[in-house]
């Protein structure tokens, strides 16, 4: 009913009228709130209550004849009060006088209580309210006011009384125009409305509303005041431009007023329809597409760009639904979800798949806005659309090329990468065949095909034809011709690296590529290249690799040769412990990364040996606490000789570790179990076998069961007793000569 609260104050002191009254409002508006008075005093008493700012009617319908009390001082304590209540009278009689004093002291409008007036009530209740509140609204916007007085008149009284009348028009008076277009030169402020005052018509006047509409443009209206008698001459202004024009007549100030709110409200409206045009040439103009549909979906309008996007003419949709563009890639649950959502007030943006009028598909980026009266009810949609197939199409070759990246990325070889590349071109191309060639000379060799091309390598004047043929450009194109093929489509694009020709694709399929398959399968050439050409230089790199660690190894080995022919009495050893100790941890789980910095370290497990002197490392005899100290500096010795060489860092354990023991009493840093690296520890078993199963100057060599079983009681002591568990395995499975040999 109401934009306001729909809640009236009822002032009647008749029950029966009363209850007649509130069961009519709710049957006109269910949702309306009635509170009512049945005496004088206690409306009046609720009035003193209320303010301006904490009043919650929109209304009062207020009976004029009380029993304890007259309604006119309620309406009059309501205006007294500046309460915001649309008055309503009702009157069962007492003559117009009443009414009309009711009016004059304030009332919106009135009702008698004739035999239909409750079919009536409602609308008038309604209207009234409607009218006192937007009446308020207007008002309590101020309107800036320029009154030009041309010559003496009665301006100042004119403005004292539109202080008093209506204080939200604020007057600023300038005598003279020379002064108003002064201030106009000077872009001062000239307000919302311009009003001019001229005791008596002259030229003038005439000329100042002529140049300020006709040449100034002025956007403000602009209302003459004329002397009775001179209807003619105001009427001149009308033509010229101006808004309105007011005689000055008796009483003439009190419809002052309201002939500037029409007219600065008359502006504003034409403001508003200009503003309307511009925004409708704009939605017209706009590159987007826009329509507006009922409630039920049914096309009402759409711009220009509609045609542009769907190939149908605006006029052929009007009063059709947008199922004419449904493309078939979506099923009803996707629309029905979209439905739901938009009919819940919310709006809808994603992306659907279109069909043009020709029948292509087309991919739309597309937001749907509900639009709500005042209600709150959905009476239309407005929907914009955009043409957003080309990003699709740029994301989908995006996601396309990313997954063939990936699938290529672990390959490292050329023959691990090219099954892989593929695999992953025919698929993607929808190929029926596909082969790899390399260049070779001024020819083509087959590197690699699948089904029917795999025949071309039996045919090399067709392979001389394609590489020539290829040779003239570096985009995909058509070679169906050379194929010699009566049943598919053949395209083929050369491979470019590093300004090389790394090699070529052909493929063969049904059909001919799509612009959008041409330029992926471009693409995909640059990444294929790319990955081959990484292949070539991996195997080199590998290659070199494998070369260098080979003279690494070959030097250690040498360094180890040259540790046995110092040591003259452990001659071999080295090798002897190297072989058994990488069986050892190959058996207990080592990869072959980790076996085979165990066995540089076990070649270098005395690499130490260098820095200890010739007296006692070749000592025949036993060595004293001295010697002995300076002998158990070998693998410190060797952790400062071998650390600066980066390349053998994670051989370490064994050249600075092997003399440790699991209960920590060995050296030089007293480890004690699992703190003693793996390596180390399979070292430490087979090294003191070797020493106790080799003869030695001081002493013959033990029999294997003899070394066996003093590896056995040092378990858990000196060894790690799972090493020696394993170590004892393999020894048992292989003859011990044949091992340390």
């Amino acid at each position: 009913m109401l934009a306001y609260p729909n809640h009236l104050l009822l002032i009647e002191d008749n029950p029966f009228d009363a209850d007649l009254f509130r069961r009519t409002m709710q049957f006109y508006h269910p949702e309306i709130a009635i509170t009512h008075f049945s005496s004088y005093r206690a409306a009046y008493e609720h009035l003193q209550t209320l303010s301006p700012a904490t009043t919650p009617y929109a209304g009062v319908v207020l009976d004029l004849h009380l029993r304890d009390g007259d309604g006119l001082d309620l309406l009059a304590l309501i205006r007294a009060r500046n309460l915001p209540l649309a008055v309503v009278i009702l009157t069962g009689g007492g003559g117009d006088h009443m009414v009309i004093s009711a009016l004059k002291a304030g009332a919106d409008d009135y009702v008698v209580k004739r035999d239909d007036y409750l079919d009536r009530i409602g609308a008038i209740v309604e209207q009234a309210c409607q009218r006192f509140h937007s009446q308020q609204a207007r008002r309590s916007q101020t309107i800036q006011v320029s009154f030009i007085a041309l010559a003496t008149t009665d301006s100042e009284a004119t403005i004292q009384h539109l202080q008093r009348s209506a204080p939200h028009l604020h007057c600023t008076l300038i005598h003279g125009w020379r002064t108003f277009l002064h201030r106009l030169d000077h872009q001062r402020a000239v307000g919302d409305v311009i009003l001019i005052d001229c005791a008596q018509p002259n030229l003038a006047m005439l000329d100042l509303v002529k140049e300020l509409i006709q040449f100034r443009h002025l956007e403000q209206p602009v209302l003459v005041l004329a002397q009775p008698g001179n209807e003619e001459f105001p009427f001149q202004t009308l033509r010229l431009g101006a808004a309105d024009y007011i005689i000055k007549s008796e009483g003439f100030r009190n419809h002052l007023a309201v002939a500037i709110e029409n007219a600065y409200y008359r502006a504003q409206i034409h403001q508003q329809h200009y503003q309307l045009q511009l925004q409708a040439q704009a939605l017209n103009d706009a590159a987007n597409t826009i329509v507006i549909t009922d409630r039920n979906g049914i096309i009402e309008w759409a711009n220009p760009a509609f045609t542009t996007l769907t190939g149908y003419e605006v006029s052929e949709v009007i009063g059709h639904s947008p199922r004419i563009l449904r493309s078939g890639k979506h099923d009803n649950e996707f629309y029905s979800a979209l439905w739901n959502h938009i009919l819940s007030g919310q709006p809808w943006r994603g992306r659907i798949i279109n069909r043009r009028k020709d029948g292509s598909l087309y991919h739309e980026e597309m937001t749907i806005t509900p639009v709500t009266d005042e209600h709150g009810e959905i009476r239309r949609f407005i929907a914009i659309k955009q043409d957003i197939s080309e990003q699709v199409a740029q994301e989908q070759r995006r996601i396309i090329l990313a997954n063939i990246g990936t699938a290529l990325r672990p390959a490292q070889l050329w023959a691990e990468l090219t099954p892989i590349l593929l695999d992953q071109v025919r698929e993607v191309m929808q190929a029926d065949s596909i082969a790899l060639l390399r260049p070779q000379g001024s020819t083509f060799t087959i590197d690699l095909a699948y089904n029917c091309l795999g025949n071309l390598a039996s045919q090399p004047t067709m392979l001389a034809a394609l590489a020539e043929r290829l040779a003239q450009t570096d985009g995909p194109i058509d070679v169906t011709d050379v194929v010699q093929s009566t049943t598919k489509i053949a395209v083929g694009i050369t491979l470019n690296a590093a300004n090389r020709t790394i090699g070529t694709l052909l493929i063969t399929r049904a059909t001919p590529l799509t612009s959008f398959e041409v330029d992926l399968l471009g693409d995909i050439a640059e990444l294929a290249a790319n990955a081959l050409h990484r292949t070539d230089l991996f195997e080199q790199l590998r290659a070199a690799n494998a070369e260098l660690r080979a003279a690494y190894d070959e030097t250690i080995e040498g360094w180890s040769r040259a540790l046995d022919l110092r040591d003259r009495e452990t001659e071999g050893h080295s090798r002897r412990v190297t072989e058994l100790t990488v069986r050892i941890a190959a058996r207990m789980g080592f990869s072959d990364e980790e076996l085979l910095h165990v066995r540089r370290g076990a070649l270098l497990h005395d690499i130490g040996k260098m820095g200890i002197p010739d007296a006692i490392l070749l000592k025949p005899g036993p060595l004293d606490e001295q010697e002995w100290a300076i002998m158990r500096t070998h693998p410190t010795l060797a952790v400062e000789l071998l650390r600066p060489i980066a390349f053998l860092a994670p051989a370490l354990d064994i050249p600075w570790c092997h003399h440790e023991k699991w209960d920590g009493t060995g050296y030089p840093r007293g480890l004690r179990g699992e703190e003693i690296p793996p390596a180390a520890r399979i070292f430490a078993v087979v090294d003191v076998y070797d020493a106790l199963t080799s003869d030695r100057p001081y002493r013959a060599a033990w029999s294997r069961e003899r070394a066996l079983a003093y590896i056995r009681e040092q378990a858990g002591r000196h060894f790690d007793p799972h090493v020696v568990d394993v170590f004892e395995q393999i020894i048992t499975e292989t003859d011990s000569n044949a091992i340390m040999k």
